[in-house]
């Protein structure tokens, strides 16, 4: 003899709160070059499934000084829920003709550690590292005037304050050391 059961779960309220949640999408460029003096207007768009949302813009650019720039850009769906994308821009001096440094490089003491230097693109001395210390996941922007290498101000990760470098265009090395921690890294080209 076979019996079977069922049974069936009380219906339950969602309270209104939909099952699928569609966020904001942002319509913006990532990295936004501007010349030294110039004005830079924040310019993202957001909107949820066809439907253009307000757009909240966080940032201190001052184009008066060459630095790399935090913008983020906030927007909230119909369901309460908040979204962000991220800006980075560039602020760069034309006047300044920088060595063109761009090329893969490797930590000498790790060589298996590389990472790959690029010229900014709307730049003529504004670089970018994919990777300049730690345990390969440092990127930090540079400025080259001539054979000339100088840290300009931008946010950096794991604590650091600053980065002290040196490039030897004869050795074709690079030398970085991390502030306040005091590691320090030569890398050259693979």
């Amino acid at each position: 003899m076979a019996a079977s059961v069922l049974t069936a779960c009380d219906v339950e309220s969602t309270g209104d709160v939909s099952f699928v949640t569609n966020y904001a999408v942002f319509d913006f460029e990532s990295v936004v070059v501007i010349p030294l003096g110039g004005t830079f207007s924040p310019s993202a768009t957001a909107s949820e499934d066809g439907t253009d949302l307000p757009v909240t813009t966080t940032e201190s650019v001052n184009t008066n000084i060459v630095g790399i720039y935090d913008v983020t850009y906030s927007a909230t769906n119909s369901d309460g829920f908040e979204a962000s994308a991220f800006q980075t821009v560039v602020v760069h001096d034309p006047s300044i003709i920088g060595t063109d440094v761009s090329g893969a490089i490797q930590d000498v003491g790790r060589p298996e550690r590389t990472g790959v230097i690029t010229l900014v693109e709307g730049t003529t001395s504004i670089f970018h590292a994919s990777d300049f210390g730690f345990g390969g996941t440092f990127p930090m922007y540079f400025q080259m005037d001539g054979d000339v290498i100088s840290e300009i101000p931008q946010n950096y990760i794991f604590g650091v304050e600053s980065v002290d470098l040196g490039y030897d265009p004869v050795a074709m090395q690079f030398t970085t050391l991390m502030n306040p921690q005091g590691f320090d890294y030569v890398f050259e080209y693979q």
